[in-house]
């Protein structure tokens, strides 16, 4: 039955994961996974093609996972976009404090995954929801990418900050100020 296999396979994403996060994407060895994964390198051939494979498709189901709460977030369009941008920091960081390596994989580890449809997905939906702000006058007229650009940046720096030691986790107690600096640097009233 497929149901060892599929947790075998399983295993082996989450301890590429776990790896990749710390040693990057580049510095993982598939020995380094395969060891940590406690099974051989043979075995983990037999469920991925390549260290690249393995690699992707551990990043695409990350981001999967990131995306699904956000499109019901956004599905709920009723709240004022400082709520809305707060309520996608929120989930972000819930994110991180529950999978830090998952996290740290996907957003804050160098590396040149093939993009795709499931990985450029969030960028898609923000940048979206920037343009809508934009055309119903709530958001400054700009670049939607550049905002993006912006946003994440105030955003992201909280988990590298965690991951290096400098700030205390969890990632969620920084939401407020967070929100804050998006509300500051956007010049956005303070309605959420």
């Amino acid at each position: 039955m497929t149901t060892g296999r599929k947790n075998r396979r399983g295993e082996i994403v989450d301890a590429t994961i776990r790896v990749a996060a710390k040693q990057g994407v580049s510095g993982a060895s598939i020995r380094q996974i395969a060891s940590e994964a406690g099974v051989t390198e043979g075995a983990l051939y037999r469920h991925f093609d390549s260290k690249d494979d393995l690699c992707q498709q551990a990043y695409q189901q990350i981001v999967a996972d990131m995306a699904e709460e956000k499109e019901q977030l956004l599905q709920l369009r009723a709240a004022s976009l400082q709520q809305l941008l707060r309520n996608w920091i929120r989930l972000s960081f819930e994110y991180y404090d529950r999978y830090p390596e998952a996290f740290t994989y996907v957003l804050l580890t160098p590396y040149d995954f093939t993009e795709s449809d499931i990985t450029m997905r969030q960028g898609r939906m923000f940048s979206k929801l920037i343009a809508d702000a934009i055309q119903a006058g709530e958001f400054p007229d700009m670049d939607p990418v550049i905002a993006m650009s912006h946003f994440s940046g105030l955003m992201l720096n909280i988990p590298r900050l965690i991951n290096e030691g400098t700030l205390a986790p969890p990632a969620l107690q920084y939401v407020d100020t967070v929100s804050m600096a998006v509300q500051g640097v956007f010049g956005l009233a303070n309605n959420g």
